[in-house]
């Protein structure tokens, strides 16, 4: 009798969801409770760092995030917690501004953990309404505060022969901040410092900007984009956050 019960409930076990001081679990193991593990092994350096998000769901973050040039990372800046890429509306929701998009394909940079997804919409986008929909994805717009970043992102999303065919204009998540006290300073969205390359003098950033820019044109440039496939080298530009010429793709980044 015993190893009947046991063969009918180890299914249960295996499949089911328990909860520890819940009868709704959520998750495969859900605990309604303070955690205590009294005995931890020392890792390793390519161990990830555990954190969790406002409703107590645990994430694992790559410690590259904490790496040089990758650091700084803010939710508190980019104005709300990004959420997991397999949590990602799929198809997409609605488009801020109108109009729909179609996902192209997503690829997980293994440095990083982050995973990039380009978007194809049925119609031109704002800077603004483009930040409201990688924000909608639970993602943010693709930030790169450094060279490893960048030449990734342009070898397998951006370039041609990738698959995604980007070959319009692309808005980033590099804009113009105002402090008070203090002139309009662009700033990655999502807090993130650039890298800085100590071996020239002066100090320079890891930056992608085309010669010349960002130069705030007419006093009402802040948002930045990666330039159409007419640049070859998908140089980036600062213009007017609302223009919406050619701006009809997206990339959005997710925490993992």
């Amino acid at each position: 009798m015993k190893a009947i019960f046991i063969f009918i409930v180890f299914p249960l076990l295996v499949y089911g969801q328990i909860g520890i001081n819940t009868t709704n679990p959520t998750k495969t193991l859900d605990i309604n409770g303070d955690l205590r593990v009294r005995t931890l092994g020392p890792g390793s350096a390519i161990d990830g760092v555990l954190s969790t998000d406002e409703d107590g769901n645990i994430h694992k973050i790559p410690r590259s995030e904490f790496d040089e040039g990758a650091t700084g990372f803010s939710s508190s800046i980019l104005g709300y917690e990004p959420q997991l890429w397999a949590a990602r509306p799929t198809p997409p929701g609605p488009v801020p501004g109108g109009g729909t998009a179609n996902e192209l394909g997503c690829k997980k940079w293994a440095s990083n953990g982050h995973t990039y997804c380009a978007y194809q919409l049925s119609q031109v986008i704002t800077w603004f309404n483009a930040f409201l929909f990688a924000k909608s994805m639970g993602g943010y717009l693709v930030t790169m505060p450094n060279d490893a970043e960048r030449i990734w992102v342009n070898q397998n999303i951006v370039a041609s022969g990738t698959g995604y065919n980007l070959v319009n204009n692309i808005w980033i998540g590099f804009n113009k901040i105002r402090r008070p006290g203090n002139p309009d300073q662009l700033q990655w969205i999502t807090g993130e410092e650039w890298k800085i390359n100590w071996s020239t003098n002066p100090a320079t950033t890891e930056q992608w900007f085309t010669p010349g820019e960002p130069n705030n044109s007419g006093g009402n440039e802040g948002a930045t984009h990666i330039w159409a496939s007419s640049n070859v080298e998908r140089k980036w530009n600062d213009r007017d956050g609302n223009a919406t010429a050619s701006q009809n793709q997206l990339i959005v980044e997710f925490n993992e």
